[in-house]
């Protein structure tokens, strides 16, 4: 899920930022009858946790996928344990502060299979919005979330027009994939206020 990777914020921000994926392998799982059941239990476990955002995307189609933000690591322990227990045979992926999950991974007997690390921005970062907006901009990688709404939304806030819980729900919906943790975008909102 590398379109996780660049999730901006310091250390005790991203501590409550985790976000979760659950996909069927294309030429692998995609295909067996029982795939669809399975990624619609892993929905229901991840739902049980009380998700800040989630996407149940089509899971019809080529690649189906769940998709899920929570807002601490313990959350994260018991999704994992019960998916280690009842051991559906897919994929998961797991983004947030390495350190925090990699603990978690191994205390509850699984092995990570692949790490994704982000190397930082390159470039002209005296053009990027600041660094409170991008922590809000980041959490969706696909940049859907635009910096201009969440300027929108600050001001509509400070005019009394919307409240910061609404404004958190707004400028989550775009994310197509369900990984905008809505309640770290509302205290990030409460600074930029």
């Amino acid at each position: 899920m590398t379109h996780t990777l660049h999730r901006q914020g310091n250390e005790e921000a991203l501590k409550s930022d985790y976000a979760m994926l659950a996909m069927a392998a294309v030429g692998i799982n995609d295909k067996k009858p029982d795939t669809r059941d399975k990624l619609v239990r892993i929905g229901e476990i991840f739902q049980q946790h009380n998700p800040t955002n989630i996407m149940m995307e089509n899971i019809r189609r080529v690649s189906p996928a769940i998709t899920a933000a929570f807002t601490n690591i313990e959350t994260v322990r018991k999704i994992l344990k019960t998916l280690k227990n009842e051991d559906l045979g897919i994929s998961i992926v797991v983004s947030g502060l390495i350190s925090e999950i990699q603990k978690v991974v191994e205390e509850i007997g699984l092995k990570m299979h692949t790490v994704h690390l982000s190397l930082g921005v390159f470039g002209k970062k005296e053009l990027l919005p600041s660094e409170k907006i991008l922590e809000i901009t980041t959490m969706c990688g696909h940049h859907c979330v635009s910096p201009q709404s969440v300027e929108s939304y600050v001001d509509k806030i400070k005019k009394g027009k919307t409240t910061i819980e609404k404004a958190a729900e707004k400028l989550a919906k775009p994310c197509v994939c369900g990984i905008v943790n809505t309640e770290r975008v509302k205290n990030i909102l409460k600074k930029l206020i």
